[in-house]
């Protein structure tokens, strides 16, 4: 073996079959497209000099000159590639066919070159050589990292830049026909491993450089969620942030399709959120129980917990119940996923969840990918819980704002309605309330006093006792709170009434009147599960408490109010008794403030004649007035039965059209007699189309009434 050989191709070939191993290495460790570039880039210039050495041993045959140029071109085109491959994935473009149709031209015009008489002559020089276009492409390739490596501020590109200029000139250099050019060229021989050890070594400090910045700008992206602490956030607010952190995640992995699965107990403050997958398969995880499951495993497993082979993987551990892992197993490979990275999200104490890569190779991050993903799920778990520990302090500022307010609004406001208000708007600032009603039983009536549907307040509204979860909250008196799975929950309870939009998930609170259930406050959501948390339910249960102090304090107001009314009603009647001379106006007058205080469908007063043994109406007042002078003879109908027997008559619940009224159409009647002595002057007479319309307060001072009404009559 001569010099030439040595210099020339073995020197060289050894170090470029060394480079393919660094970088074979090198992707090992990344799993980064451009280090693949290098690597086949490599490759095929060992290719190159393993032809030229058999040339040298054997006859150069064109085919294998040809094919030898051709592994030449391929080293060129790979890192022509690789310099796009920097910024991300990239696809084959058309000026890449350009470059390589003229590099194959370029090498077939070489060959040709160098048949001389039939036979390859190395020694021989084309027009345009092979190695000048080479070159020309080593300078552009260099340029490019030259300026990637300046606007980012990178010294490795830079270095790399170096050594692919000197490459460029060293293998251009002995092209030239010159003596310069001859002298430069043959020392080129010698110097040309230089650069490609430059290569080596530049490579190495461009992944130490991306590995450093990789993990120093997405550890400094991780560290916060970008959100605005003044307030407080829902996990559907937090969804953009979430999904700019897996997709942060996703780009340091260069993972195509990602998860981030947060686990039950803390799915109403963090959303789950996922890349490039179908849209039900995160309902798919929590439905099964899968997303629990593999949770249950990183956790178990030091925080990372991978699949290989799904179809042949036996269950790791029994970390839930029976079929699981079947459950996993059918999820996995209906999702056609065959194998997963796992990384736990987790801190000292809490465990959010986990972060799902799955991947198509079996060892899809290389060596250092494993790492990277442990160190940013434990830097987003970081986050996590300090979002958590502030979100917990805000809330508890929250809740004791919330009941700053609702007191200040019972005991500045005695409007039922507006206490109501006042309370769904405030308990909408610490969770959803977008679906609310506050109800209440009255009889074996339920009658819906604030209900609000997507926002929007509807009409009051009443309805029959049904086996329904309001109905169950007022039987049992005791809270209820369902996160999910709503419809096993209602099998459970023996719940029979299904309304036609039903919820997936409620927390409702009992009201409570003298230690008794009155009425119930609920809170749902009919598009997700796991909104509602223990402690929003205490925190209704709370306003709940409140709501009963509401409705006792507004029921002692309208009693007050009604007794301040009474009282102006008996004064009102006094004077009119005492200060009136004309008996008939009289009666008017009194009609009519009854009217006016208990608004009764029809009110009469008749005088008896006792020669025609009649009663005949003298006053009237009512929605319907047209009974004035009416005669009703004695013992006919319930006016005409008291002015025979003197007794007070009162019917609550009476038959329509049956019961001998003024109004065929009246359900309650009240007919008091007026007497002065043991004389019977007339009757009072009452009469309301609603049933139960007389309460006894409303007897009683009707009582009063008649004795005034009787002294002035027997004075007239």
């Amino acid at each position: 073996m001569n010099s030439v050989v040595i210099s020339m191709v073995v020197i060289p070939g050894v170090v470029s079959l060394l480079l393919f191993l660094v970088f074979t290495y090198l992707y090992e460790q990344s799993r980064q497209a451009y280090f693949r570039a290098w690597q086949l880039a490599w490759a095929a210039y060992s290719l190159h000099y393993v032809l030229d050495a058999f040339s040298f041993y054997r006859a150069p045959t064109p085919l294998a000159f040809f094919a030898s140029s051709l592994f030449l071109v391929t080293m060129a085109l790979c890192i022509f590639v690789s310099t796009r491959l920097m910024s991300g994935p990239s696809r084959f473009l058309w000026y890449d066919a350009v470059l390589a149709s003229a590099g194959i031209a370029l090498a077939w015009i070489n060959v040709q070159a160098h048949i001389v008489g039939g036979a390859v002559q190395a020694t021989a020089q084309p027009a345009i050589a092979l190695d000048l276009g080479i070159a020309a492409v080593l300078l552009y390739c260099s340029a490019v990292y030259y300026i990637n490596g300046h606007r980012r501020g990178l010294l490795a590109f830079k270095v790399l830049a170096f050594a692919l200029a000197l490459w460029a000139v060293l293998m251009g250099a002995g092209q030239f026909r010159n003596p310069w050019g001859a002298r430069f060229g043959s020392a080129a021989n010698y110097l040309g491993p230089v650069p490609q050890m430059l290569l080596g070594i530049a490579m190495v400090m461009v992944l130490f450089e991306n590995e450093r910045n990789a993990v120093q700008e997405n550890t400094l992206a991780l560290s916060t969620l970008g959100v605005d602490p003044r307030r407080l956030l829902s996990a559907d607010d937090l969804l953009p942030s979430m999904q700019a952190a897996l997709d942060r995640l996703a780009g340091a992995l260069s993972a195509r399709r990602a998860i981030i699965y947060i686990s039950e107990r803390w799915r109403s403050l963090l959303p789950s959120v996922e890349r490039g997958f179908t849209s039900g398969f995160m309902d798919i995880l929590t439905k099964t129980g899968t997303g629990e499951y593999i949770c249950e495993l990183a956790y178990r497993q030091g925080g990372l917990f991978t699949v290989h082979d799904l179809a042949h993987m036996t269950e790791p551990l029994p970390a839930g119940s029976t079929g699981t892992f079947a459950d996993l197993k059918k999820v996995l490979t209906e999702a056609e996923i065959r194998n997963l990275t796992a990384v736990s999200l987790q801190t000292r104490e809490h465990a959010f969840g986990v972060i799902l890569f799955p991947h198509a190779e079996r060892k899809a991050f290389g060596t250092s990918g494993p790492r990277l993903m442990v160190g940013l799920a434990l830097q987003l778990g970081l986050t996590l819980d300090n979002y958590l520990i502030a979100h917990d302090a805000h809330r508890r500022t929250q809740e004791y704002e919330l009941l700053t307010q609702i007191g200040q609004a019972i005991s500045s406001r005695l409007d039922q309605d507006e206490v109501l208000r006042t309370i769904h708007t405030e308990l909408g600032q610490i969770f959803n309330t977008s679906n609310f009603y506050i109800a209440f039983q009255e009889g074996d009536q339920i009658r819906f006093e604030l209900e609000v549907e997507n926002d929007r307040i509807l009409p009051k509204r009443s309805r029959k006792q049904e086996n329904a979860f309001t109905d169950y909250v007022l039987r049992t008196g005791q809270p209820l709170l369902i996160r999910s799975d709503l419809e096993k929950t209602r099998a459970r309870l023996g719940i029979t009434y299904r309304p036609e939009h039903p919820a997936r998930c409620l927390c409702a609170a009992p009201i409570l009147l003298g230690n008794k259930p009155a009425g119930v406050m609920v809170a749902m959501n009919t598009e997700r599960e796991f909104v509602y948390e223990q402690r929003d339910l205490d925190v209704l249960m709370t306003a709940a408490g409140q709501v009963s102090v509401a409705v006792e304090n507004a029921r002692l107001f309208a009693e007050e109010q009604r007794r301040s009314r009474q009282l102006a009603f008996l004064n009102n009647i006094s004077r009119t008794a005492i200060s009136s001379d004309d008996p008939v106006h009289m009666l008017g007058q009194i009609v009519g403030e009854i009217q006016k205080n208990f608004s009764f469908d029809h009110i009469g007063i008749g005088l008896l004649d006792y020669g025609t043994k009649e009663i005949e109406i003298k006053a009237e007042a009512g929605a319907t007035a047209h009974a004035m002078g009416k005669r009703i003879p004695l013992g006919v109908g319930i006016l005409g039965r008291v002015a025979r027997t003197g007794e007070r008559a009162l019917v609550q619940n009476g038959l329509e059209g049956q019961m001998g009224a003024i109004l065929p159409e009246s359900r309650s009647v009240l007919c008091i007699p007026i007497t002065y002595g043991e004389t019977l002057l007339g009757a009072l007479n009452i009469e309301s189309r609603n049933e139960s319309a007389f309460t006894p307060q409303d007897v009683l001072i009707l009582n009063y009434f008649r004795n005034c009404s009787s002294n002035r009559s027997r004075m007239a």
